[in-house]
């Protein structure tokens, strides 16, 4: 049994030997007739064509920001330190803010004082207009009183003269005089009673400007007294710093007991950076700026992660250039990329900008493609001969070039490696 186990295997090995050794046969019959010279058949295919150009990660407009005190004083609390995650609202640091507290009571009991005082003195102004209003109806009763009694004494003093003026003197004189004199009486009380009535009439009058003033100016100091607490309140929040999003702490300026004062510019306590909002930046050589556009996509890598591939769009090209040791380039900014894994601002990056895409063309090894006498060139073997065939090339990637003329599909091209 083992004796033919040992036949088997043996006849294997021969078998497959015998493989081997035809294809490397075929092989070096293929080598003799060709040459140094791989075989490629003429296939449609798609190139994308691209360039290549290094870039670094940096934090998007407004990623990274400076947080400053507008208030002088000492730094009392400060629990943060760089590397630190932070929340939005969380806290940066509190600067000593007792006299700022003073200021905020001051302003509260200025407000309470304000809404006091009017208040009392707008219902004392009501009180003494509905006390003007009832005089002015006393007045006008009075002066009604006074009309009726002076139409009596007139119509009296009517009737006696009339009666005088008769031949048989049916009155007296005395009585006459008596009439005059009631009728002289009434019409004094009647002009008293109208001066009267219209003192009470400006009485009301005042008295309803000054409730009206009272109204008017108690919004507007109410509303002072407001602005001024709010101030205060504003003033006293300085003196507590908060994270104004999440982020991380890049870089602190300002320890705990250290003193600062506020002046033209806010004193520098901390750095915050959202780094979450990256982008990738890629420096265009000047001579290859005209071939990129917004829109465009782009592959990069990063040397730390060499075997991930990001990938992302440009969003944007800088106007103006930079210069690089004496190398104009143009900025490309890509946003909108997977960051897993977690890219870190001034990483270097390896990009490769897909500037055209070009389906179902033909396409053939860039190595195939030589320049000749003016012309590109490829060499093909139609008959089982090599021949040099002039071509028109078109757009190429890495590894193929696209030929718009020339050469067919399934043509076979020699090329080397």
């Amino acid at each position: 049994m083992k004796k033919k186990r040992y036949v088997i295997i043996a006849v294997v090995l021969i078998g497959i030997a015998a493989i081997i050794s035809g294809v490397f046969m075929q092989r070096e019959r293929q080598k003799a007739r060709n040459g140094p010279f791989e075989i490629f058949v003429v296939k449609k295919g798609t190139i994308h064509e691209s360039i290549e150009a290094t870039g670094e990660i940096k934090p998007c407009t407004g990623a990274e920001i400076s947080l400053g005190a507008r208030v002088t004083g000492m730094v009392v609390k400060e629990p943060i330190k760089i590397g630190d995650r932070v929340k939005k609202g969380d806290l940066i640091a509190v600067i000593d803010n007792r006299e700022l507290q003073v200021d905020v009571e001051k302003a509260k009991a200025e407000l309470q004082k304000v809404e006091a005082t009017y208040d009392n003195a707008i219902k004392k102004q009501e009180k003494e207009l509905e006390r003007q209003k009832a005089l002015k109806i006393n007045a006008e009763r009075e002066l009604e009183a006074t009309r009726q009694e002076l139409s009596f004494a007139k119509w009296d003093l009517n009737s006696q003269k009339a009666l005088f003026s008769r031949s048989t003197h049916s009155t007296s004189e005395k009585a006459l005089r008596k009439a005059e004199a009631a009728y002289a009486r009434s019409k004094a009380n009647f002009q008293k009673a109208k001066d009267s009535l219209r003192a009470s009439e400006l009485a009301v009058e005042k008295a309803t400007y000054e409730l009206k003033k009272l109204k008017d100016e108690y919004p507007q100091a109410l509303a002072i007294a407001q602005a001024n607490l709010e101030r205060a309140r504003i003033r006293f929040s300085y003196s507590t710093l908060r994270a104004p999003f999440s982020g991380v702490i890049s870089y602190v300026s300002t320890q705990e007991g250290e003193t600062v004062v506020a002046g033209l510019n806010a004193p520098q306590f901390v750095k915050i950076l959202d780094d979450t909002k990256i982008e990738n930046r890629i420096y265009i050589d000047e001579t290859e700026i005209g071939k990129v556009r917004v829109g465009q996509k782009v592959r990069f890598k990063v040397d730390t992660y060499v075997r991930h591939q990001y990938s992302g769009t440009i969003t944007q090209i800088y106007p103006a250039p930079i210069l690089q040791n004496n190398v104009v380039y143009y900025i490309a900014v890509v946003t909108e990329f997977d960051n897993e894994p977690r890219l870190r601002i001034q990483m270097t990056t390896h990009n490769e900008i897909f500037t055209k895409t070009r389906k179902d063309v033909l396409m053939v090894p860039n190595s195939a493609v030589r320049f000749k006498d003016g012309h590109y060139v490829v060499i093909a073997r139609i008959n089982g001969k090599k021949k040099t065939v002039p071509v028109e090339i078109g757009a190429s990637d890495s590894k193929f070039t696209e030929i718009k003329a020339g050469i067919k599909e399934g043509q076979e091209i020699l090329y080397q490696e």
